[in-house]
């Protein structure tokens, strides 16, 4: 389905190609939600959209965020936007906030330091452009062309007024919870409730239609921000022991921990049964974290591959994958991005194949 035209759009894929090339991973759009107990079912309720957001991991893999609001029409109140915008920044826990309109009035330039908020006018967008010679970087974050053809491939394609069918279903659910849920509920459920809605749909992915590939790149991408936080946790405390760190992280911390431990202890002695808390695939998760743990300066940069290389893979069809950095290529981030592709598709189901502009670099 064709959006309608975005003024503010030049201006979002402009500071989301600025993040990029600082090292953030940037995605753009993203819906803030509420979810309302309505008795029997739960309601989503949109509460706003967040124009830019930036993520970053640095060689401790501590983590950085942004976010950013862009404004290009001329009736737009400043003041109105800076203080939304520091609600967002709250909202979201995000470290920086920026302010990018073409026009920056006076009086917002001097209440936006009180706000901690950066802004940034056309004149200042440009002169970040320049200086980090944004024109030399080949990817086509900035490209209205490129951006439209990524979002007419989201979502079920339905005609005005057909009903969606049971796999149909399935697919909204994930889309769903890819583009609303996973940015609202606790991020340490993220991991689970990923694999669960990708594993009900494997079998629908097909390596040939763009709308799967698009939605199984979306999902690793999601699956890598998952280990990420995992790993940040674990790193936080020492490190040493990542098993433990890892289950008391997922598990919402060590009381609720002990607590599903005691469920399922009464529950196997009622029933009689093996069942475990664990999920079968917690070795392979351990296992991957243990790799991206040890490599930091590889995992900090993964989510940034993982979105070139869709770009200029598989949008732009290249074999090869140009540097992101100027020191040259991150070795170690490509192999933990293939790594990632190959248990994500193992652990849900999916064919790895999907994968190959990741696997054959």
């Amino acid at each position: 389905m064709t959006r309608a035209p975005d003024q503010d759009l030049s201006l979002k894929l402009r500071f989301r190609k600025l993040l990029f090339l600082q090292g953030y991973w940037s995605p753009i759009e993203v819906e803030l939600s509420f979810y309302e107990n309505l008795g029997t079912v739960m309601k989503r309720r949109s509460l706003t959209d967040l124009d830019v957001l930036g993520i970053k991991y640095d060689n401790l893999l501590i983590p950085f965020s942004i976010v950013g609001d862009c404004k290009s029409g001329k009736n737009v109140s400043d003041i109105n936007r800076l203080f939304w915008l520091r609600g967002i920044k709250d909202f979201f826990g995000a470290d920086q906030a920026y302010f990018i309109h073409s026009t920056i009035r006076s009086h917002a330039r001097g209440v936006a330091p009180k706000l901690g908020i950066s802004v940034m006018d056309e004149e200042a967008l440009l002169t970040s452009e320049k200086i980090l010679q944004v024109d030399k970087s080949p990817l086509p974050l900035e490209d209205e062309k490129f951006y439209t053809s990524v979002v007419n491939l989201w979502g079920i394609n339905l005609v005005k007024g057909q009903k969606p069918d049971e796999k149909q279903l399935e697919l909204k659910n994930v889309y769903s919870y890819l583009s609303y849920s996973y940015w609202y509920i606790e991020q340490h459920r993220n991991l689970f409730n990923l694999i669960e809605h990708f594993t009900k749909i494997a079998t629908l992915f097909d390596e040939n239609d763009k709308r799967y590939v698009l939605l199984a790149y979306t999902g690793l991408e999601r699956f890598i921000h998952s280990l990420l936080e995992i790993s940040v946790f674990v790193t936080s405390q020492g490190g040493t022991n990542i098993l433990r760190d890892t289950r008391s992280y997922i598990y919402g911390g060590p009381l609720s921990l002990k607590e599903k431990e005691s469920f399922f202890k009464l529950l196997r002695n009622l029933t009689h049964s093996n069942e475990q808390l664990d999920p079968p695939y917690l070795q392979d998760i351990i296992e991957l974290l243990v790799r991206m743990i040890k490599n930091p300066m590889g995992s900090s940069d993964i989510l940034r591959h993982i979105s070139a290389i869709y770009a200029w893979c598989v949008y732009l069809g290249n074999d090869t994958l140009l540097p992101l950095c100027e020191s040259g290529e991150n070795t170690a981030a490509i192999v933990l991005a293939r790594d990632a592709a190959q248990t994500f598709a193992r652990l849900t189901g999916i064919k790895e194949t999907i994968y190959s502009k990741i696997l054959n670099l």
